[in-house]
């Protein structure tokens, strides 16, 4: 039910109190009084899904999506690298994703990344080798961290998990992984390839 159902069912029984009881001077004021606070408790529960504006909607989210650019490597163990070859596709951006085992490359997944203006976020479809694949909705944050919820089939109500990319430098970023609830799964430093 809206709040605007809500309130109008109350006039309509204050409205009937006041047809039954007019000629009451104590039941004026009790009905005053419960107006009164008819419309506060109206007002609290319209306002409470109004939320204050994020500092994000100030951010240029596609001038710092050139961060992305390029090719960023992450030492996964001694003869394994992943690497991420980043090419700019329009307004939006396509990774490939590969490890690098003993020289040898073997394809991970591509992230297919495009720019959602009206929402003003980034909205990604990984694809992996196999056929598997994920959907995410991220956006920067700051200037230098770019935030992104793993969501079922982009349904933002949906998040399996989170990831935080912070650029330290131009050259160095930090992924860090969480779970739903927000714990840190994990960490990875990358590095820019030149």
């Amino acid at each position: 039910m809206t709040c605007i159902n809500v309130f109008h069912k109350f006039t309509h029984v204050i409205n009937l109190q006041v047809i039954l009881f007019i000629h009451s001077p104590k039941l004026n004021l009790m009905k005053t009084f419960f107006f009164t606070m008819l419309m506060f408790v109206f007002l609290l529960s319209c306002t409470t899904g109004i939320q204050a504006q994020t500092g994000t909607s100030n951010l240029d989210q596609l001038k710092l999506m050139q961060q992305f650019f390029g090719p960023w490597r992450f030492d996964v163990a001694k003869d394994t690298v992943e690497v991420w070859e980043s090419q700019q596709y329009g307004n939006g951006l396509v990774i490939s994703v590969y490890h690098v085992i003993k020289g040898q490359e073997t394809p991970l997944y591509i992230n297919n990344i495009g720019f959602d203006s009206n929402e003003g976020k980034f909205k990604a479809f990984a694809l992996w080798h196999n056929g598997d694949y994920l959907t995410w909705i991220g956006s920067f944050t700051t200037e230098k961290k770019f935030s992104i919820d793993v969501v079922q089939n982009f349904n933002p109500e949906v998040v399996n998990f989170k990831i935080e990319l912070v650029y330290e430098t131009p050259a160095n970023m930090t992924f860090t992984s969480f779970n739903k609830d927000g714990v840190k799964t994990g960490e990875s430093k990358f590095y820019k390839v030149k």
